[in-house]
This record gives C-alpha cells, structure tokens and sequence, in this order.
C-alpha cells in the first residue's frame, strides 16, 4: 500500500507518489495536477471541494471557502485574523475556545473541518488513480508554522481518514524534489512564496542527507496578498468615480479579487493588462463598470513592498545562522509567486545569482513530500535522511513576564531538553508552567501556546525547591511538556493542545523563576 506526499497549499493543493522509483504527481480525471483548496454548498445543501467550487466563488461569496489555511490554529482574537477578517467575503464568528468559526450555509465550520474536507478529496483521487486504498501520507506544512498550526493539520488529516507519516517543512519537501536523483551537493536556499505563506530554508545536501541549517518565513505574506493589493487599487480608482467601495459589498469583493488575481498572473507575461468588470453592483446601479489599464510597472510599484518584506526575512535568516549568502551554491524558487518578474528579479538582484527554476513551482512541494513518504516507507537504508530545525524559539514565562528560552529556533528535531527552576515565594506550594514561541524576551512579545499548573510542591523557602521543566519536540514539530519537583517527585505533564478561557482563568499559581 503506497503512501502519498500531500502538499495542502492555501490555494491548491497537490499529491503525488514515488512508483517504481519515479516520483509522479497524481493526475485527476482532466488531468490536472493540482486541485483548488477550496470548499463549498451548493443549493441542495451538498458540500462539495476543488474546481467545481472554486468556479463559484464569484457567484455565490458567501457560500464559498477558501484561503482557510491562513486560519488553521489560529485565535480567533489574535492580530493577524483580526488583519484577514475584512478581506475574506464569507464570515467569521468567534468559537468558545476563542478558535475562528466559519460560516457556510447554516453550519459553522472550523478551518480544521474544511481542510479536512480538502485533504479527504485529494485521499479519494489518489485511491481511484492508483486504484488500492490509502491509509498513511506525509504532509507538508510551511516551516514557520507553529505547533497549534502543526497539531491542526495533524487532526484534519485524521478527520479526512489518514495518519500521518511525518510533517515535512514545505521548503525541505522542495529540496527533496529538487536533489532526489541528482548529484547535486552543497549547500542550497529554497525562498517558498506561495498562496498565503513565505518561508526561505537553507539547506546542505549530499549523499542522499538533506541538513536543514536555519529557516524562516511569515505565515500571513502570499499571493493573496499580492490579489489584495491589486483589488484595493481597482476600488480606489471605482470609488474616486462612483463614490462607492465595491470593497463594501461582499459580492463585489469577491468579483474584484478574482480579477485582480487574473490580472496579476497575465502581467507575468505581459506589460499590460485589462481589469474589466461590468455591473460591479446591480443592485444599486447596473451602469457602474470597472475597467482598468494596469501595467506591469504600476503592479510592481504596488507589490513591492510585500517582496521587500520577504527579502527582510531571507535576510533576517541568514544573519541568525550566521551563513554567507557568498557559500550558496544554488536557489530554488517555489510557490507561485516565484513565477512573477518582479519575485525573480528582486531574488537575482539579492542573491547575485539567477535562481535556479527549473522544478515546477506548484508541483515540487508535493513530490518532494512523496520522497519522504517513500523514504519513510521503504525498507532500504540508504534513500533519503531529513535533518530538520525549530522554526522559532520555545521558552517559559519567569517571574516578571520573562521570556526564558528552552530551546533556540534552528535547534535541530527531534530534540530534548530539560532546565530547573524554582519557587519565587515563600512556601509557595504550586507553579504555573506558562511555554511561548517566539524571539521577543518578553511575554508580549511571543505567542503563548500553553499553560498549565504544578501542584505539591514540598513547602520551603523561595528559591529552595527544585523544579525541573523537560521539553521534547518530535520530528513533526510538536512539543510535550513535563515539569517536575525533583523533591516531593510531584509531576504534571502536557502535550501543547490549546486551551479554552475558562481554563485559564482558574490557574492563579506564580510562575517559575530562574535560579540564583
């Protein structure tokens, strides 16, 4: 029975396989290699995934969901889905445990669910093409994704009837596409820019080992961005002569979006393009049309600062791990966006090399997770041997909001690690083992992924008890948590799950300190 590399884009998703030692994508029944990430109702009340849905979002906004990936284990209160809401058509309510719900007919459903529903079609064309069940797969994930992202895939693809082999960072997967079969050694960058993430990974390769050196990204900077930025252009230039935001209305919105996304992939090619809308809103008056002469210039004058972002964070990653951009000797271009002239341009002008394009953007991540399956499934010993890194830092609140690190990003996975620390009150009889990811020193500064309480703690004064707090991180990237009085051998254990407001109101102990 093969195991399949799944690559769950925010906007397309692919799969593939290695038979007979060849790694293939797997066609769909027209023959095409990807298939949309997108999941709707139709008026029946039929939920239905992929091209048939995506054809109907400019229609039917609201009934359509896409992009859900840019949701998967996040808070719903956080910043960065409070940034997203306005610029999604479909609506998103707030869950109990503070999780984002999105509505879709009379269900609400969570981004888990609907990339479960993706993940289960993609299941389904892989079994009619190879014509055996499929139980197991590898999935890829960006590398910036954090353990809540990580822990949410995980559970889509067991809604969705598969276990999970292994997560494999998006980039590593590009690089096993690009160095399986090829004596290719040395030390390579993969810049990933797709639907909705950025991640730049950089890698030495050889014999048949790919040593994950240092990774970076943003999780929130993609294409849709790209589209975004277009739209919200076009409804300026609408409402300078109508004086109405087409941006207001949610069908409108989505009609813009998906000419702007349109319009962007012609000028890859083009100097200049037409964005032509007629009766942007019928209902208030069928004579507004949209129509527009973009150049490739303006677009580029437009986007630009996106790029720019995604070039501070290559930046950012070389200088943490301390490497030369001069000891590269090859860039892979993955995703998408690496197809427009101004990604290529601006990675050339950065690199001081031309990037290396030959591995198809959009199927690469899929077929370097279809190594891995095979890798992970075969019997041989000498195929392929991943070495890969924390994309960011772990650490635990001290008295005083403190950040104090466990375990530095770029450490290599798996990974175990344990500290002591101790009690900053007299007779203090409980501690609160609060664990954060992130760079920041201080707890405003990073992402709380846990918290949870240490009773019967031998009474003694502050300072006194021995509290020793243990870290493993497995080869997927997720994080269990131990904490233990090596005294009264009181212990309490977690594997990071999230945890809803109510639970956190009860906890009230202080916090670990450091000992002098």
């Amino acid at each position: 029975m093969p195991v399949i590399g799944i690559d769950l884009g925010t906007s397309n998703t692919c799969v593939g396989v290695v038979l007979d030692g060849r790694p293939q994508v797997i066609l769909d029944e027209k023959g095409r290699s990807t298939l949309p990430s997108v999941m709707a109702l139709n008026r029946r009340g039929q939920f239905f995934v992929g091209h048939l849905a995506k054809a109907q979002m400019s229609i039917n906004p609201t009934g359509t969901i896409h992009s859900a990936k840019r949701l998967l284990g996040q808070k719903y209160s956080g910043r960065d889905v409070q940034r997203l809401i306005p610029e999604l058509p479909f609506e998103i309510s707030q869950l109990p445990d503070d999780s984002p719900g999105i509505k879709l007919g009379d269900n609400v459903l969570t981004p888990t669910e609907v990339s479960a529903a993706v993940l289960k079609k993609v299941k389904v064309l892989a079994e009619n093409a190879l014509n055996e069940p499929i139980t197991n797969a590898v999935i890829s994930v960006p590398a910036h994704f954090d353990n809540f992202q990580r822990r949410e895939t995980k559970h889509a693809a067991e809604i969705a009837g598969l276990e999970v082999s292994r997560l494999i960072n998006e980039p590593t997967a590009a690089a096993l596409a690009y160095g399986y079969g090829a004596n290719t050694p040395g030390m390579i960058a993969v810049f990933d820019f797709g639907g909705g993430t950025f991640d730049i990974s950089i890698l030495e390769i050889g014999d048949g080992i790919y040593n994950v050196l240092a990774t970076g990204g943003d999780t929130f900077l993609g294409g849709n961005d790209f589209n975004n930025a277009v739209a919200h252009w076009a409804a300026e230039r609408f409402n300078n002569k109508y004086h109405f935001n087409p941006m207001n209305d949610i069908a409108a919105h989505q009609r813009l979006l998906d000419a702007s996304e349109y319009v962007k992939i012609l000028l890859s090619t083009q100097e200049k393009a037409q964005l032509t809308l007629q009766q942007v809103l019928p209902d208030i008056d069928p004579s507004w049309d949209l129509d527009e002469t973009l150049t490739r210039s303006q677009l580029e004058t437009l986007c630009a600062p996106l790029v720019e972002r995604a070039l501070t964070i290559c930046q950012q990653t070389f200088d943490s791990a301390n490497i030369s951009i001069a000891d590269i000797n090859d860039i892979i271009m993955v995703g998408g966006m690496t197809r427009m002239p101004l990604v290529r341009r601006r990675v050339t002008e950065w690199f001081g090399r031309a990037p290396n394009t030959t591995i198809n953007p959009d199927e690469a991540v899929g077929i370097g997770a279809a190594i891995q399956a095979m890798a992970l499934d075969s019997i041989q010993d000498n195929m392929v041997l991943l070495l890969d890194v924390l994309p960011l830092t772990l650490s635990i609140e001290a008295a005083g909001g403190v950040c104090i690190p466990v375990i530095a990003k770029n450490t290599k996975i798996p990974h175990h690690v344990s500290r002591i620390f101790t009690t900053s009150r007299d007779n203090q009889n409980s501690v609160t083992i609060s664990i954060y990811q992130g760079e920041g020193h201080h707890i405003s500064e990073n992402s709380r992924l846990s918290t949870f309480e240490l009773t019967g703690i031998r009474q003694a004064p502050r300072m006194t008890p021995r509290i020793e707090v243990s870290f493993s991180i497995d080869v997927n990237g997720i994080l269990s948590v131990t904490a233990i009085d090596l005294d009264s051998h009181q212990s309490q254990s977690i594997e990071i799950v999230d945890l809803t407001a109510k639970a956190l109101d009860v906890l009230e102990s202080e916090p670990v300190v450091q000992p002098e």
